[in-house]
C-alpha cells in the first residue's frame, strides 16, 4: 500500500528518477519493466486508433494536435520495449496525415515538428535491424515483418510526391532513405546532390594532423553518434548535408560513425558520393557485435558488404571492431577475417581493454587504432593502455573527452545539472554519473575554474583546454567531438584545440586537482577501458 501511495504522489520527474535508479542498481529488473511497458501499451492501444494528428485552424493554417505529441511519445516507448514492428503502422498514420497538408508562409513551426518524426522513423528502423541479428549473422525480414515496412515506404514515397507537388521541401527524407535501405537497398536513391543542393568549398589546411599508415588526418574527428537519437535534436537531410560541407571546408574531413548510429552511414555515404572533395574525406565506421554469434568468413563478409552498401563505397577507410564477450575467443577469428578483406584499408578496435588488445596484436592482427573513453575525468587509459599503444604504434581515438558538453565554459560556477529536466540528454546523465564517481560536483567546479584560467592564458575555451590535455598524449591520434549535425555548429571552436600545447605550469595546475580526485579508484571499480560496457 505504501508503495502505491508513493507512486500516486511522486511528481512525474520523481517517478522517472526512481525508475532509472531501480534499473541502474537492479539490471535484472529491466525485462520485467519492459514486459509491463508492453502490457500497458497493448491495453491502451485502442485509444490511439484513427487519431487526428494534424488540424486546420479557422484561418487555414495547420497545426499539430495534442495527439501528435502523445503518439510520438508512444512510438518511442514501443521502440524502446521491443515493439518496433507494432510502431510502424503508427508512424505510417502520421505520414499519411502529413501528406495531405498544404502549408502557406509562416508555417515553419509545424514543419519543424513534422521533421522530428524523421528521427522517430530512423529509430524504429534501427530497432528493426537489431531484431534481424542471428547467431550466423543477419536474417531476412519475414513476410509478416516486411508488410508494414513496405506500407510505410509506400506512404513515405507518396508523401514526398505530394509535398513536391506543393513545392514544399520534404522533411522526412532521412526516414525514407532508411526505410528504403532496409526494405529494398537496390532502390537506394542517387547521390544527395541530385535532389539536395549544398554549397562546397575546398577543405582548408588544418594546423595539426596525425597519420594512420599513409593517411594524413585531422586530430579532431566529427562524431555522428547524435544521429542515432532525436534526443539530441533532429534536422532534415538538407541541413545535415550543408553542415557536412561546413565541417569539410574548415578542414575537419574525418567522421566517426557506426553500424548502429541510426542513419549516420547512409547520410555520410550520400554526402561523400556527391561531394567534389570526396577523395579528401575519411570515414571511420564500426562493426559491433553485441549478441552471441558463430563467427564465419561469410558472416563477417556480409557485415562488411553492409557497411560498403550504406557508405556507397567499395573501400572502408577505417573499420573499428567491437566484441562484447571476452570469454568467447572468436573475436580473434573475426579480426583475422576482417584483416583478410581487401576492402578494409585500416582495421581498428573499439572499447577493447589492454589485455584483449594485446591478445589481438599477438595473434598477428595489425591494429591501427582503438577507440576508448578518455578525458580529464576518465583517465583510465593512462594506467595501462597508453604505454602499450606507444610501444605498438596504435593510435587512440577518444570519445567522451568533453563529457557530453559538461566540460565547457557555460558550466563554470553553475549548480549541478537537473537530472530530471527535459533538456538532459543521455550523454549528460552518463557523464554526470562519471563526475560523481571521480570526485563530485564541487571538485569538478574547481577543475572548470582552473581550465578557464588556463584558457584565458592561451585565448581558448574550457573545452579547448580539456581537449588539449588529451591530445598532448603521444598515442592519441584524434579526439572525437560529437556533432549535432544540422542542429548546432561548433567546428570553428573545435579547431581552436589544435596547434598549441599545455606548458608545464598548465599541466601542474591540472594535476594538482586530479591528485585530489578518485580517478585511480575508477580503474578499480570500472575496470580498464570499455569495462563499463561489459
Amino acid at each position: 500500500m505504501m508503495a502505491d501511495t508513493n507512486i500516486a504522489n511522486l511528481p512525474i520527474e520523481g517517478l522517472r528518477a526512481v525508475m532509472r535508479g531501480i534499473l541502474a542498481n537492479r539490471p535484472d529488473c529491466t525485462p520485467v519493466f519492459e514486459e509491463q511497458t508492453r502490457h500497458y501499451l497493448g491495453e491502451t492501444a485502442s485509444q490511439f486508433l484513427n487519431v487526428t494528428v494534424i488540424d486546420q485552424a479557422s484561418d487555414g493554417s495547420f497545426q499539430t494536435t495534442s495527439a501528435f505529441h502523445q503518439l510520438r511519445k508512444r512510438i518511442c516507448c514501443m521502440v524502446g520495449c521491443g515493439m518496433c514492428y507494432q510502431a510502424i503502422p503508427l508512424l505510417q498514420e502520421i505520414v499519411e496525415q502529413v501528406s495531405t497538408i498544404k502549408l502557406g508562409p509562416g508555417q515553419s513551426a509545424i514543419v519543424d515538428q513534422i521533421a522530428g518524426v524523421d528521427g522517430d522513423i530512423i529509430q524504429a528502423i534501427t530497432a528493426v535491424q537489431k531484431t534481424l541479428f542471428v547467431e550466423s549473422g543477419s536474417r531476412d525480414l519475414s513476410d509478416t515483418e516486411r508488410a508494414p515496412l513496405e506500407a510505410l515506404l509506400t506512404s513515405l514515397t507518396a508523401c514526398k510526391a505530394a509535398w513536391a507537388k506543393n513545392a514544399l521541401p520534404f522533411v522526412l527524407e532521412r526516414g525514407l532513405e532508411a526505410t528504403i535501405d532496409l526494405v529494398n537497398p537496390a532502390l537506394a536513391s542517387a547521390p544527395a546532390g541530385n535532389d539536395v543542393s549544398f554549397t562546397e568549398k575546398a577543405p582548408r589546411a588544418i594546423s595539426e594532423t596525425f597519420q594512420i599508415a599513409s593517411s594524413q588526418l585531422p586530430r579532431v574527428f566529427s562524431g555522428l553518434w547524435q544521429l542515432s537519437s532525436p534526443a539530441w535534436g533532429s534536422a532534415p537531410r538538407s541541413k545535415i548535408m550543408q553542415q557536412f560541407s561546413k565541417h569539410v571546408e574548415s578542414g575537419l574531413t574525418a567522421f566517426d560513425m557506426a553500424d548502429h548510429y541510426g542513419d549516420a552511414e547512409i547520410l555520410f555515404g550520400q554526402y561523400r558520393s556527391s561531394s567534389k572533395y570526396s577523395s579528401s574525406l575519411f570515414a571511420a565506421t564500426k562493426y559491433c557485435v553485441f549478441h552471441p554469434m558463430k563467427v564465419t568468413r561469410d558472416a563477417i563478409r556480409a557485415k562488411v558488404d553492409e557497411r560498403c552498401q550504406r557508405l556507397r563505397t567499395d573501400k572502408i577507410d577505417l573499420l573499428q571492431f567491437h566484441w562484447q564477450f571476452y570469454n568467447d575467443p572468436q573475436y580473434i577469428d573475426a579480426l583475422k577475417y576482417l584483416q583478410q578483406d581487401s576492402r578494409i584499408q585500416h582495421l581498428g578496435l573499439c572499447n577493447f581493454d589492454t589485455e584483449h588488445m594485446e591478445k589481438a596484436v599477438e595473434s598477428g592482427v595489425k591494429v591501427y587504432t582503438n577507440q576508448v573513453q578518455f578525458s580529464l575525468i576518465d583517465s583510465r587509459p593512462t594506467v595501462k593502455m597508453v604505454e602499450f599503444c606507444e610501444k605498438h604504434d596504435i593510435k587512440l581515438l577518444t570519445y567522451g573527452t568533453l563529457l557530453g558538453g559538461l566540460l565547457a565554459e557555460k558550466w563554470v560556477g553553475q549548480a549541478a545539472p537537473d537530472l530530471y529536466a527535459e533538456t538532459m540528454t543521455p550523454s549528460l546523465r552518463k557523464y554526470f554519473a562519471m563526475i560523481q564517481n571521480w570526485g563530485g560536483w564541487d571538485l569538478f567546479q574547481e577543475l572548470l575554474r582552473t581550465l578557464q584560467s588556463i584558457g584565458r592564458k592561451h585565448n581558448v575555451s574550457v573545452s579547448n583546454v580539456a581537449t588539449r590535455w588529451v591530445l598532448d598524449f603521444k598515442c592519441v591520434g584524434a579526439v572525437i567531438v560529437g556533432a549535432r549535425m544540422g542542429v548546432s555548429e561548433q567546428s570553428e571552436e573545435n579547431l581552436a584545440s589544435l596547434g598549441w600545447s599545455l606548458d608545464a605550469e598548465d599541466q601542474g595546475l591540472i594535476q594538482a586537482i586530479l591528485d585530489r580526485s578518485s580517478r585511480a579508484e575508477m580503474f578499480e571499480s570500472l575496470g580498464d577501458c570499455g569495462g563499463e560496457y561489459r
